[in-house]
């Protein structure tokens, strides 16, 4: 920028010094803000300084988080309600729900909260504007037909327990939970379809976040699965682009 004359930009540096101007960012919840620089103290100079190359928009941090969560004290009858981290329902193995408990607002053919179904809606239309088809193999599942679900696999499948969650400790309970596919391709093949890795790569910005992440079996205590989705609304969802982070990462549990 160039300055008409010395004197002009001495009244000019002076009457902005009085002013006391700054710039500062509004916060945005759990997204990091830049810290506006300090204003230095206007100087006589001939020649004018240079300005600063702006300082770029934050992006979302991917980081767990460093503070302590509430215990999870919940026992007998209030495990009618599900445990909580700044919002979040969590729903595992550590922290159970009762039968008693079901999605406050559902809605649609698979019994979503309304919130995710909305969302889930969206995702679904953009993939099929790519392309790409995204089909619902499971939404919500009451405790009993976990429960069901789950004796079932005891007695047939042992070997893959680890995939199935006991009654109480599936997040399909609470409505915020989809497993996905492409009408075809099923189990862990799925993540090789075009369907999977649309899913890989654009569910965050929906709301939803790959919950078993691959290599993550001993923080969540399941198997990687690639079509298990779970909606934790956009602004959180937003720092999980990698699928790397799990919940109980996210949330300081892990």
């Amino acid at each position: 920028m160039r300055f008409p004359s010395v004197a002009v930009a001495l009244a000019l540096a002076t009457a902005l010094a009085a002013a006391g101007c700054s710039d500062e960012p509004g916060a945005s919840a759990r997204v990091a803000s830049a810290t506006p620089a300090a204003t230095s103290t206007p100087t006589a100079s001939v020649t004018p300084s240079v300005s600063a190359t702006p300082t770029p928009t934050p992006t979302p941090s991917a980081k767990p988080t460093t503070t302590t969560p509430p215990k999870d004290t919940r026992a007998g009858k209030q495990l009618a309600t599900p445990y909580e981290v700044d919002g979040i329902i969590v729903v595992s193995k550590k922290h159970r729900i009762s039968a008693g408990y079901g999605p406050p607002d559902p809605t649609g053919p698979y019994h979503l909260e309304s919130a995710a179904a909305r969302a889930l809606a969206k995702m679904t239309a953009a993939a099929r504007a790519d392309g790409v088809r995204i089909r619902v193999h499971s939404g919500y599942r009451s405790w009993t037909t976990q429960n069901a679900s789950y004796q079932k696999a005891l007695r047939n499948y042992p070997q893959n327990i680890s995939f199935y969650a006991p009654a109480g400790a599936s997040e399909h309970q609470t409505g915020l939970a989809v497993d996905l596919w492409d009408g075809v391709t099923w189990s862990l093949p799925m993540a090789r379809t075009a369907t999977g890795k649309w899913l890989f790569r654009h569910a965050h910005e929906y709301g939803f976040v790959l919950r078993y992440p691959d290599g993550k079996t001993r923080i969540t205590g399941y198997h990687y699965e690639p079509w298990h989705y779970r909606y934790i609304g956009k602004r959180d969802a937003m720092k999980f682009p990698n699928n790397k982070l799990t919940l109980e990462e996210y949330l300081g549990l892990a």
